[in-house]
């Protein structure tokens, strides 16, 4: 039996699998389609993977989904042996749900190794009052991964050479180093990418060009110029 309400705009009844069911959340304009956590959670992953930059961690997101799949697993336990069918549903379900988290979380590790010193000043040069571009788990692997690869430097090339701590400093640390640093990678944000609009969007102007992207337009654009509605969810790369 289902309940005849919902008590979370994003989570569905819980009588039927996560992805099962379409529940709306909660919409930042009339055009917005209703989606669930789910879908939600694989927008974000895309997005992640098509960016050439790391986005602000989706932490909410992230912990409804932990939520609703620990509530799942629960229900499993509870289903008696005759609604085999259900628990399989049940189980394919989650196992979906947490490939795509893993995913998601997985692809946010291969950019933060990747750009680590990057990320690492952009984190020094942030807004307080911006969304947080890392999660904590994130902060600390990024700290501990730099810190890593400093003792590495240290151990393998300033101890055999003689007179090392007459360099200066800012040549010794990584994250100082000039360019050429396998670490000191930026994102290219000039790199083309498909974005499909999920709202009508507001004009912004592309090589003296005012373009204006209505909901279900997909196009090819270098991501500056809509790094801004990626972020604000009014497009979706595809």
């Amino acid at each position: 039996r289902l309940p005849s309400s919902v008590a979370h705009p994003h989570r569905p009844p819980p009588g039927l699998p996560l992805s099962f069911c379409r529940v709306m959340a909660e919409p930042s304009s009339s055009d917005d389609v209703a989606l669930t956590d789910i879908e939600l959670l694989q927008a974000a992953w895309i997005n992640e993977l098509r960016a050439p930059e790391l986005l602000p961690h989706e932490h909410e997101l992230v912990l409804r989904v932990k939520e609703q799949v620990a509530e799942q697993e629960a229900r499993v336990e509870e289903l008696d042996e005759r609604d085999s069918l259900l628990r399989s549903l049940y189980e394919m379900d989650n196992e979906r749900t947490n490939y795509q988290l893993r995913s998601y979380l997985r692809t946010r590790l291969e950019k933060l190794t990747k750009m680590a010193i990057f990320i690492a000043r952009r984190q020094g040069e942030a807004d307080a009052e911006a969304r947080p571009l890392l999660s904590r788990p994130e902060q600390n692997f990024l700290g501990k991964y730099l810190a890593l690869y400093q003792d590495h430097i240290d151990a393998e090339a300033w101890s055999s050479l003689q007179h090392a701590e007459q360099l200066p400093e800012q040549l010794r640390q990584i994250a100082t180093a000039a360019a050429g640093n396998p670490l000191n990678v930026t994102p290219d944000l000039s790199a083309h990418v498909f974005c499909t609009a999920r709202r009508a969007c507001e004009r912004f102007t592309f090589h003296d060009e005012v373009v204006e992207l209505q909901p279900g337009d997909t196009v090819l654009l270098p991501y500056e110029p809509i790094r801004h509605l990626v972020l604000d969810g009014s497009v979706q790369l595809t």
